[in-house]
C-alpha cells in the first residue's frame, strides 16, 4: 500500500515538477549563486585549455586573451559592481574568451 501511495504521488508531481522546472531554472540562471558557479567551472576550465595550448603551439595571444576574460568574469561579480558595468564586463569577458578559444583552436589544429 505504501508503495502504491508513493507511485501516485510520483506520477501526480512529476508532471507538475518538470512544469516548474523552466521557472527554477531560470531563476538559478539570474541569480548571483550561478554567477559564482559559472566562474568556478569556466576558469580552471579555460585556464587549463590555453596552458595546454601554449605548450602545443607556444603563442601567448589566446592564453592573454583568456586570461583578460577570465579576470573581466571575476571582476563583474564583485560587491558593488554597477548593473550595466557587470553586464559590460560579463559580456566582454565572454567574447575574450571566445575569441581565444577560437585562436587557441586555430592554432592547435594547424600544428600537427
Amino acid at each position: 500500500m505504501s508503495a502504491s501511495l508513493l507511485c501516485l504521488v510520483h506520477c501526480l508531481a512529476l508532471p507538475f515538477l518538470l512544469l516548474l522546472l523552466p521557472g527554477v531554472v531560470g531563476l538559478f540562471a539570474q541569480s548571483e549563486a550561478f554567477h559564482y558557479a559559472a566562474l568556478a567551472l569556466v576558469a580552471p576550465a579555460a585556464l587549463a585549455a590555453f596552458c595546454l595550448g601554449y605548450r602545443h603551439h607556444r603563442a601567448p595571444a589566446p592564453a592573454l586573451l583568456g586570461l583578460i576574460g577570465i579576470c573581466c568574469l571575476a571582476i563583474a561579480i564583485l560587491p558593488g559592481v554597477g548593473d550595466d558595468t557587470e553586464v559590460a564586463l560579463t559580456v566582454a569577458g565572454s567574447l575574450a574568451l571566445l575569441v581565444g578559444h577560437m585562436i587557441n583552436w586555430r592554432l592547435r589544429s594547424h600544428r600537427g
